[in-house]
């Protein structure tokens, strides 16, 4: 999502107030077809219409495990979040966090690393088959023509608050250019950036990115066509106030960083740096804290000197200083992490590649190689499991086990890796508080870019819709008619009435695509 002045947990890639289905039937689009399923000849049928989908899923797609609550006992879930009860939502909410990054053993990564994402999802066509690796013909399409692009922070920069947040500048390093000419893109001011690869998007700046989306996610946008404008359009026209989308929808957020495989890797960690009311620029690079990760292990448990933030610019163009300091080391095994194998290098394709390239050359001062490794630092997971979604959004801490981010953790002895070594932030659609207002809600890794400090990613999902833009009566994360960052907003709030809202999914305005880019 961003990644600014905030530390947003828009996350919360959505959030919402509860509704009465009742009540807003009449507001909702009737979908009245089964389901969306991927058929041999590779054509689905929903409205009377004829959809192609490439065959993504390809028997590799691994569905949310059992065991950690998703899509269970979903009426104490909604009972819990009418009333606020922050234990039932916080356990409901570690459990589905710890379940999203349980292994694929076929692969070596987490699940959702075999499910398809925003890029396929927003493109004429769909992911190839999960795991397949890269061959000339793949490098051949990549040498057509591209569209003008943006990274995730761009993205979220078009519809951010009117708040003093100035950036860094990343400037694709030379490097990338050279090693990976076809992989690179321009923005709308013409300037090199990573286009989208087929396992990560670009999202900016360090944090290699990906956003993932279960089966129903990905059936919904193809076979309705939602990721076309023109569908969008459509739909305003029809005076479709909000989308109705299958239960099943969720749609992840991951952050990694990159470290090296010799050496130990400077990593930021948030330490509630800025007050509530601070509105200037709160990214990780701003940080005061940093702690060092040693794939060795031989420097586990002391202090080294650590650095990172290479090659990078300020708001203004002057380049910055790299990032040093002491830092406390901690070991592979305190972290979810990934080694790039071989394997996994002929599956990337070159934006990938040119995504990881970077991110390391930026963090570490060098480049990927194979054989370093991925960290999870952050991740937003949120699930429609109630009309008003779940959202809850995690990152790692030094410090895990202290403060109200740590609280409410269930025993799950069958979840896999450290998923305890993290704290997470909701945003369920509970009460207000005593002022009326939601509480702030944010991930400091992925929000600390657009937003200001007080801010709630209910807030700001609630408002996701069409036609997007920054003045009166279109969508954005602020705009005149409702500019309130905590209000307490809902689908039937008056200031969203004449939007056609793709409930509390940005990813849908964000990414669609105009009619002639998609073909």
């Amino acid at each position: 999502m961003f990644r600014y002045s905030v530390l947003v947990l828009c996350f919360v890639l959505f959030s919402c107030e509860q509704q009465d289905t009742s009540q807003t039937k009449d507001v909702h689009e009737k979908v009245s077809v089964e389901k969306i399923e991927v058929v041999e000849e590779e054509k689905v049928v929903k409205d009377e219409e004829v959809v192609e989908v490439v065959d993504w899923n390809s028997d590799g797609y691994v569905p949310f495990p059992d065991g950690y609550g998703y899509m269970e006992n979903l009426k104490v879930l909604q009972q819990a979040t009418d009333e606020g009860d922050r234990t039932v939502i916080r356990q409901h909410a570690w459990s589905l966090w710890a379940g999203i990054m349980q292994p694929d053993e076929s692969l070596g990564w987490p699940l959702w690393f075999s499910w398809p994402n925003t890029k396929g999802a927003f493109e004429n066509s769909g992911p190839g088959p999960i795991g397949e690796r890269q061959s000339g013909s793949q490098n051949q399409s990549q040498e057509k023509p591209k569209n003008v692009h943006s990274t995730i922070v761009q993205k979220n920069f078009e519809n951010a608050p009117d708040v003093d947040t100035p950036a860094p500048i990343y400037d694709l390093p030379a490097g990338v250019i050279t090693s990976y000419p076809k992989s690179i893109c321009k923005d709308k001011k013409g300037k090199d950036i990573a286009c989208d690869g087929k396992n990560f998007v670009s999202n900016g700046d360090i944090m290699i990115a990906t956003e993932s989306l279960s089966r129903a996610a990905m059936n919904d946008i193809r076979g309705r066509k939602l990721y076309l404008q023109s569908t969008l359009d459509d739909k305003h026209a029809q005076g479709v106030h909000m989308l109705d989308l299958d239960q099943r929808w969720i749609v992840t957020k991951h952050m990694y960083w990159p470290v090296k495989a010799k050496g130990i890797t400077a990593l930021p960690v948030w330490k509630n740096n800025f007050e509530p009311s601070f509105t200037g620029y709160a990214g990780y690079e701003v940080w005061d804290t940093l702690v060092a990760i040693d794939p060795s292990g031989l420097q586990v448990g002391q202090i080294a000197n650590a650095a990172f933030l290479y090659g990078v610019k300020d708001h203004e163009g002057k380049l910055m200083e790299p990032v040093k300091g002491k830092a406390k080391v901690y070991a592979l095994d305190d972290f979810y992490f990934h080694k790039i194998t071989d394997e996994d290098w002929k599956r990337f394709d070159e934006a990938d590649k040119a995504i990881l390239d970077a991110a390391s050359r930026w963090a570490n001062g060098k480049p990927i190689e194979v054989g370093d490794y991925l960290v999870t630092v952050a991740m937003h997971v949120n699930t429609k499991e109630l009309m008003s979604w779940t959202l809850q959004s995690v990152w790692w801490s030094d410090t895990p086990n202290e403060g109200i981010y740590s609280k409410n953790r269930p025993e799950l002895p069958q979840a896999q890796g450290p998923w305890d070594h993290y704290l997470l932030t909701d945003a369920y659609a509970v009460p207000a508080n005593p002022d009326g207002k939601l509480d702030i809600a944010v991930n400091p890794y992925i929000e600390g870019v657009i937003h200001p400090v007080a801010t709630n990613c209910r807030n700001c999902h609630v408002r996701a819709g069409w036609p997007t833009g920054k003045v009166a009566g279109t969508a954005s994360y602020q705009n005149p008619d409702c500019p309130g960052l905590l209000d307490d907003l809902d689908s039937d709030s008056e200031c969203l009435k004449d939007l056609t809202l793709t409930d509390y999914l940005w990813i849908i305005p964000d990414r669609a695509v105009k009619d002639t880019e998609s073909e």
